[in-house]
Parts: C-alpha cells; sequence; structure tokens
C-alpha cells in the first residue's frame, strides 16, 4: 500500500480543509511541526480512515465511546461543525487502481452518527462501501497496525517493558495466537455450562482442577500487572530524576560539586603560565632577536663566502708560486709554458682579489651559516608555539575564572540534591519490590505449569471415561479433545514461525546497532515467546545490562522484523522517532532504518529531532516534504510544502 492522499477537513487543529499529496519515488515523506501543531493528528487521521471504532488509537484514548472520541476531533471554526478524514492509496507502485475511504461526521448532536463512502478510481463503489471492515481486514489487520504506525514514546514504553507483555502480545497477534486463545476460551465456556449441570463426580473434580489453573493463571497475570505497574512508576520517577538532574545544571550544580576541582586546576594552570613566560624570556634571551636583522645576517654570511673563496685562492697561488721557483732551481732553466700559466694564475688572483671586512674562523663561518640556513627559522616556530601554548593557557583560566564568578543559589542546589536523593531511595525501593515480585513470579510460574499439567492429565483419564452417547458428554469430550489439540497446534504454529522471526530481528539489530555490541543474537522461547538476548560466548545477557538507547533500537527491530514477517508491503508512519534517542541511536535510524523499512515512510517530526544536520544526512531519500505552520490567534494548523530546513 503507498498513500497517494490524505485530507482533513475541520479534523482536529486543522480548520476547514488541508490536503498532503505524496507524489515522490523517494521512500521518505518528511511532516515537521512543533509539538501540539497536529503531527500526531495526522497518525490518528490515517487510523480513523482505515478502521474506524476498530483503531488502536481510539481503544487506547480515554473515550468511553466512539461518539465522544469523534467529536472531540470536530473544529468548529466555520461554523460547519461538519468534519471528515479520506484517505487514497494504490496497493503497490505499479497499481492503477486507486482506492478512496471517507469517513465523515457531525458535531450538530450529542451523538455523533458516521458515514463512511469508498471510491475506486473515483467511482463510488457499493461493495466496498459494505464490506470495507472486512476488506482493509484482509489488507492490513487492525491487530498488526501497531507494527507500522507507531510513535517514538510508545517505543520508550516497550523499551522499558521489564516482563515484555506487549512484545509477546504483537508476536501473538503476527502468528494469529489470539485466534485460537479466544476459541479455546469460547470452548472453555461451553465446557463449564455444561459441566455445571452436570452432577458427575469425575466432571466435579475435573471442574475443581480447572478452577484451580485458572485461579493460578490468573495470579500469575495479577503479579505479571504489578510488575508492569512497578515498572511503570520507575519510569516516571526516572523521568523526575532526569528533570532535576536538568534544574541540578541549570542553577550551577555542577560548577558547585566541581569547585575545589576548578581551583586545583587553575593553581596548575597559573604554574603553567609562569613556565610559558619563563620559556619566553629564554627564547628572548637567544638568537630569537637576530630575527629583526636576518637580511644583515644572511648578507654577512654571503660575504664570508666570498672572502674565504678569494683567500683560498690567494693562498692556492702563493704555494704554487713558491713550488714552480723551487722546481726551475733545481733544473737550473726556465719553462716558458708553465711560466705562461703561472702568469695567468696570478692575473686570476689579481683581479679576484677582494677587500676583507670580517676574516671569519672556520667555527665563525660556521655558526653563521648555521644560524641563518636553521636556527633563526627554529627560534620563529618555538615562539610561535610557546605563543600559542600561552593563549591557549590564558583561554582557560579566563574560562574557569568566568565559572568561579557565577553566583550559585546553594539553598537551591541543597534542596534539588535532596529531591534526587529521595526520588533515588523511592526508585530503589520500587526496584527491590520488582525483584521480589520477579522471585515471587518464578514459584507462582512453577504453580501454574504444575496446575496446567495436572489439569491435562486428568482431561485425557475424563476422556476416557465419557463413552457415554449423550449429547453432552459428546460435547464435552470433544470439546477437551479440541483444546488439547488447539493446545498443541498452538505450540507447532509458534516453534514452525519462532525462530523465522527471531532470525529477522536479529538481523535488523544488528543492522541498527551498526557495531561491535553485546548482542550476538537473539532467541524467543517458542512456548512462553520470552525474549533472551545471547553473546558471542553463548551467555545470556540480561536486559538491564543494555542502554536505553540499545533497548529503544531492539524495539524498534522488532517492529521491523514482525512487519517484514507479516508479508504485508505496507507504509510505516512514525511519530517524533528520536525524540529520546541520543546521536548514535538517531544515526543508525536515519541512515539504516528510514530509507528501507518500507517503499513509503512517513516521518512526523520536530525542527529539534530532524534539525538541520540529520535533514542533509537523509536528504538523498526524502521526498514530499511538508510543514505544519500553526497560528496562535486562530488555535488552528495550516500545512505548506517544504520541510524547515529544505530551502523550499
Amino acid at each position: 500500500m503507498i498513500i497517494k492522499k490524505l485530507t482533513l477537513h475541520n479534523f482536529g487543529v486543522y480548520a476547514n480543509t488541508n490536503t498532503f499529496e505524496f507524489n515522490s519515488n523517494k521512500p521518505i515523506v518528511l511532516i515537521g511541526g512543533k509539538n501540539g501543531r497536529g503531527k500526531t493528528t495526522v497518525l490518528e487521521a490515517v487510523l480513523l480512515s482505515l478502521y474506524g471504532s476498530n483503531s488502536f488509537s481510539y481503544k487506547e484514548s480515554k473515550y468511553s465511546s466512539y461518539s465522544k472520541y469523534l467529536l472531540s476531533y470536530v473544529n468548529e471554526s466555520d461554523g460547519t461543525k461538519e468534519s471528515y478524514v479520506e484517505m487514497s492509496f494504490v496497493l503497490d507502485g505499479s497499481s492503477k487502481d486507486v482506492i478512496t475511504v471517507r469517513r465523515s461526521w457531525s458535531g450538530n448532536k450529542n451523538i455523533a452518527k458516521e458515514r463512511i463512502l469508498v471510491k475506486k478510481n473515483g467511482v463510488d463503489d457499493g461493495f466496498l462501501t459494505s464490506n470495507w471492515s472486512m476488506y482493509i481486514e484482509n489488507i492490513l489487520p487492525s491487530a498488526l497496525s501497531s507494527f507500522f504506525f507507531f510513535d517514538g514514546e510508545k517505543i520508550a514504553e516497550l523499551a522499558a517493558d521489564k516482563t515484555n507483555r506487549n512484545m509477546i502480545n504483537s508476536i501473538k497477534a503476527l502468528l494469529g495466537v489470539t485466534v485460537l486463545e479466544n476459541l479455546k476460551n469460547d470452548i472453555r465456556r461451553i465446557i463449564s455450562s455444561i459441566g455445571n449441570a452436570d452432577s458427575n463426580k469425575l466432571a466435579e473434580e475435573l471442574e475443581g482442577l480447572r478452577d484451580k489453573k485458572i485461579n493460578a493463571e490468573n495470579e500469575l497475570f495479577i503479579i505479571d500487572q504489578r510488575i508492569d505497574d512497578l515498572n511503570q512508576k520507575k519510569v516516571e520517577i526516572e523521568k523526575k530524576i532526569e528533570q532535576q538532574h536538568i534544574a541540578f545544571l541549570k542553577k550551577g550544580g555542577d560548577i558547585a560539586s566541581k569547585r575545589q576541582d576548578l581551583f586545583t586546576e587553575l593553581s596548575d594552570l597559573k604554574s603553567k603560565l609562569y613556565s610559558i613566560d619563563e620559556s619566553l624570556v629564554s627564547l628572548a634571551a637567544s638568537e630569537l632577536p637576530l630575527n629583526l636583522v636576518s637580511g644583515i645576517l644572511c648578507s654577512i654570511k654571503e660575504d664570508a663566502e666570498q672572502e674565504l673563496e678569494s683567500m683560498q685562492l690567494s693562498n692556492s697561488v702563493k704555494t704554487i708560486n713558491s713550488f714552480y721557483k723551487e722546481y726551475s732551481a733545481n733544473q737550473k732553466r726556465q719553462f716558458p709554458t708553465i711560466q705562461k700559466f703561472i702568469d695567468f694564475i696570478n692575473e686570476k688572483e689579481k683581479n679576484n682579489e677582494r677587500q676583507v671586512l670580517y676574516c671569519l674562523s672556520d667555527s665563525a663561518y660556521y655558526q653563521i651559516q648555521n644560524l641563518v640556513a636553521s636556527r633563526l627559522d627554529d627560534s620563529i616556530k618555538a615562539l610561535e608555539n610557546t605563543v600559542v601554548s600561552k593563549f591557549k593557557v590564558l583561554e582557560r583560566i579566563e574560562d574557569i575564572q568566568n565559572y568561579l564568578s557565577i553566583e550559585i543559589d546553594e539553598a537551591a542546589i541543597s534542596k534539588i540534591n535532596k529531591k534526587i536523593k529521595s526520588l533515588e531511595a523511592e526508585k530503589e525501593t520500587l526496584e527491590a519490590k520488582i525483584e521480589v515480585l520477579i522471585k515471587e513470579r518464578v514459584h507462582v510460574n512453577g504453580e501454574c505449569i504444575k496446575a496446567t499439567s495436572e489439569f491435562n492429565r486428568y482431561v485425557e483419564g475424563y476422556i476416557k471415561e465419557l463413552d457415554s452417547n449423550e449429547d453432552n458428554q459428546r460435547t464435552v469430550k470433544y470439546a477437551y479433545l479440541a483444546i488439547k489439540l488447539l493446545d498443541e497446534f498452538q505450540k507447532r504454529v509458534q516453534i514452525d514461525k519462532i525462530q523465522d522471526l527471531a532470525q529477522v530481528m536479529t538481523e535488523r539489530y544488528k543492522m541498527l546497532a551498526n557495531k561491535g555490541n553485546l548482542i550476538s543474537r537473539i532467541e524467543i522461547d517458542p512456548v512462553s515467546l520470552e525474549f533472551k538476548y545471547i553473546n558471542s560466548t553463548g551467555a545470556e545477557v540480561q536486559k538491564e545490562k543494555l542502554s536505553a538507547g540499545e533497548k529503544q533500537l531492539m524495539v524498534i527491530a522488532m517492529l521491523w522484523a514482525l512487519a517484514i514477517c507479516s508479508k504485508k508491503k505496507l507504509p510505516v508512519i512514525i511519530d517524533t522517532p528520536l525524540s529520546r534517542l541520543d546521536n548514535e541511536h538517531r544515526l543508525s535510524l536515519i541512515n539504516t532504518y528510514f530509507p528501507n523499512v518500507s517503499e513509503q515512510t512517513i516521518i512526523l517530526s520536530t525542527d529539534s529531532e530532524v534539525d538541520d544536520k540529520y535533514y542533509k544526512l537523509m536528504s538523498n531519500n526524502v521526498g514530499d516534504t511538508f510543514t505544519l505552520i500553526y497560528d496562535d490567534d486562530k488555535q488552528q494548523s495550516t500545512i505548506k510544502t517544504g520541510y524547515y530546513f529544505s530551502g523550499e
């Protein structure tokens, strides 16, 4: 299914007619709006269009009747009190058949009467209108809709659910197990009605065992509910602790707690600054000032080189002349050719003769050469590095002094600290109660298994005794056989399908985690449907060991896996998907989940969730974009094409 158009008329904060048209082939649709501007209303409009009173949005609402739920969405700004939601979609990207469903109602009376109209390719379709509930249940059963349409807060709630109760219910919905359980309950009611009229002692004993089994199941359910309630209270306390920590920081509590450390660091920095100043003095006392006359030094070096060359040539000529005189005297005659050469080099030496200014020794010449070649540059670099270090130290000293100069309300900080400690003590108390209940649950669960096993054994014996042909006995006999077969069938269904779900969930979690992590694979018990997280060594990792972000990725992986295993190609709509995630896990969703979870992923986000940075990262996969504009005076929202940072 791909949604092509969604229209909201006088619905919630949307006055008059407002339409979203989705035309892009890219997978992501981005709808931006600040809190309270109508993002969640878009999700509820889609659910209402498809399911009406069967929508989980209505079932989870505070309204006692569907009529009151509809009336709560009537926007009366134009005076008509007429509202409707309308959605057009195609079953897949290549389909030419456009299905349009409209639900409309009036707010003129205390009771809203809903009217539904379905069109196919713009033409009224009486069959679809009359059988819409059956039609949509074949496309996307309402029990599976929460796999595709959900909000970030519910992800966080599922992540905090220590017993995974909601996950288990979701898996049962996918496997169709809820249908089997409802069927077994109906059969038990039939048995109960027959059994109450039967005075047979064996039947009474069987009913007693059944009651014992039901009582054990109820006790287990009550414990699970108590654990769920305590976990919810724990989540609320953790939120309060987080709020108090934020208030603590705003009041300067982090500065107060680090004040002594800051004083120590300030003292160290001042000592470091003194050392840096000494280094600067040392540099000033070395060759550094000579950089001011570097040009003169280069000129001296060049002149000294030429003087040295001239002196070497003069000495060489004198030596040659001396050797020639000694040689001529020994030979007692002159050599004209050699004499010509001697005259040539004498003339050459005379022409090359220079005035001696410096007369540097070899050692002095080497020093000035080394100075010009490297030491002057090295002194400049040393100065630059020392000055940079000094500025950094001065900057840090200024920061610390600014921190220390902040006026801190010690009384307010002390009060917040006491509140945090009180909340943490309350949290520890709740955790202790949860641990006690978990231990109690192990015992009660054992009793439940024992009662169930005893009941099943007695059923087998009872069935053998029911050899009468009377209708009631035969009905009870086959009813118990049916329950037994349904139990076995349920187990086999779960065993056959649950491993595929666990494998897909493991694959999707690893795609989202995108790094080395604690979890190597995810296992799901085929009977209890409880989750187990296994590390690379094969040991079980307790859920408490996972971070909040990892728990949320685990839930998203589960929803993704459930959607895949449902074999339904449907759009995904996510409300406030990033609000409770850190930067690393936000990147996992943006880079991996959003572009791949569906052919059409509609994201309802605030500008602080998908900000300029995240928008640029996902822009290649973003097609249609919208922004919800809120009029404070009229207290209503309208739709504008383009997202905050898209430049449209």
